[in-house]
């Protein structure tokens, strides 16, 4: 659905309101299912990679468990959960791909690497530039915190004095937008500099970050801006696309049907498995009382 806004300031705040709360799977959906209280076993490791790769092979899941043994100690995790979120995010293909290219020995992909690249293999794009962009481009994804993370990427467009500037955020649902465009209004007018400018210094907590800071809330890369936003019409990987109208104070969000999808997914089998849980320890309840 098209969320717009009015120029009503109390319809806007509720319109962010909902859209927040359709952001919310992105930071529950981690919650689903129990993290691991101690480092993945190799064998667990392997049997995971088995289940979830179209066509897993052994020299490959070799080369990944040397890698994931190779540097610290939950890395076998994030790239189960990483191989999940690619699983989920685009196509069979693009995982199997992904998955090639981290199975190369002595070569390894890093989480935020590996969803760098699922993004580049859908859109078409050859080896060789994932290889020449994974880290000017990939290092600012995150490993996924649990196997059943939803993404939380964003299209931006500023529009300002009749020219739209393009962006992508990494942290939809973490800030509220028109927040945003009112803070960078003021430190525009203060700093003497254009609000598409301003919007770029401000991090999630709506503060002026330093230079040296990586949270930053919208990014101007736009090689991969291009990239997502040929991916928005057919994978969940994009949230929604935010507009901020400078011109008129105003915010316009678009959720991507497909993460909506996605979401209610999610959702739905994290409410069955909470199901499960409490109908068990029920089960177990009335068994332990009968026994006394």
């Amino acid at each position: 659905p098209d969320l717009g806004c009015s120029a009503s300031f109390a319809f806007q705040k509720e319109v962010i309101n909902i859209m927040k709360q359709h952001a919310d799977g992105f930071a529950s959906s981690s919650k689903s299912l129990p993290k691991e209280t101690c480092e993945m076993s190799s064998q667990e490791f392997i049997a995971r990679i088995n289940a979830l790769i179209p066509s897993p092979n052994e020299e490959a899941n070799k080369n990944l468990l040397d890698f994931g043994n190779s540097l610290w100690l939950r890395l076998k995790e994030d790239l189960y959960n990483t191989f999940s979120f690619i699983s989920r995010h685009f196509t069979p293909d693009t995982l199997q791909g992904v998955y090639d290219l981290s199975g190369i020995a002595n070569k390894g992909m890093l989480p935020w690497e590996m969803i760098g690249a699922a993004i580049y293999l859908q859109t078409n794009t050859p080896v060789q530039e994932i290889e020449e962009d994974s880290w000017d481009y990939f290092v600012g994804f995150t490993a996924p915190e649990a196997p059943d993370k939803i993404s939380s990427l964003a299209l931006c467009t500023v529009h300002e004095n009749g020219c739209a500037a393009q962006f992508y955020t990494r942290h939809f649902g973490r800030f509220d937008p028109l927040e945003l465009l009112y803070n960078a209004t003021a430190c525009s007018v203060y700093n003497g500099v254009t609000i598409t400018e301003a919007i770029q210094q401000f991090d999630c907590n709506m503060e002026i970050r330093h230079p040296w800071e990586t949270d930053v809330i919208l990014d101007p890369e736009p090689k991969m801006v291009e990239k997502l936003t040929q991916l928005m019409p057919d994978s969940p990987i994009i949230a929604a696309h935010i507009n901020l109208d400078a011109d008129s104070g105003t915010v316009a969000t678009e959720i991507n049907p497909l993460w909506e999808k996605l979401r209610d997914e999610l959702d739905e089998l994290s409410h069955g498995q909470q199901q499960k849980t409490s109908e068990k320890k029920r089960s177990s309840k009335r068994s332990h009382q009968m026994e006394r």
